[in-house]
């Protein structure tokens, strides 16, 4: 064999060695690149509408719900601010907010728990309840531009456990809700 051709060789084995690593790389490099930046379950966005008659003495009221939560069971980040104000005399009925702890999402619904970090209420006699502590439970459906929702307060004496949710039978008229699993 000619040194030209053993040199050509070597080159053409060099070449298709560089050739496969740089595309074994690039591939690892995509697939490495698609799975970080899935963020997996997760749900977000606000929404809120007037309490229907089925509420009782907060029939008319407001409510504002913004939850952003990422992850699965035991991986959970997140958090929520409530709003509910009282409607004919414009005052705050409750007023809280803080870490969801369990998120957990089948196709367009979310359920998500968490504890107060923050927050009062004004639902019984006692005036500006600190409800710091305190379990809640959301659950959302995200249909498309109305969504429903619903929701569980622990310091309403509604047991609360982990990734535990209702029906979502509160039909929202503002606001957006985004579930992705």
């Amino acid at each position: 064999m000619t040194d030209t051709k053993k040199l050509w060789g070597r080159r053409g084995i060099a070449g298709l060695a560089a050739t496969l690593a740089l595309i074994t790389g690039t591939a690892t490099a995509s697939f490495a690149g698609t799975a970080s930046s899935d963020p997996g379950p997760r749900l977000s966005g606000s929404a809120g509408g007037k309490l229907p008659k089925t509420f009782g003495p907060w029939a008319g009221d407001p409510v504002k719900f913004q939850i952003e939560a990422r992850g699965g069971p035991g991986t959970t980040k997140g958090t929520f601010k409530v709003f509910h104000g009282k409607g004919r005399t414009g005052g705050v009925v409750a007023e809280f907010e803080g870490k969801i702890t369990c998120l957990l999402v089948g196709g367009e619904v979310a359920v998500a728990t968490g504890v107060i970090t923050r927050g009062y209420t004004n639902l019984t006699d006692e005036k500006n309840a600190d409800v710091t502590g305190q379990k809640v439970s959301f659950t959302v459906h995200d249909n498309g531009r109305s969504d429903r929702l619903y929701w569980m307060w622990g310091f309403m004496n509604a047991p609360i456990n982990d990734c535990q949710g209702t029906a979502p039978i509160l039909k929202t008229s503002h606001g957006d809700f985004k579930v992705h699993d």
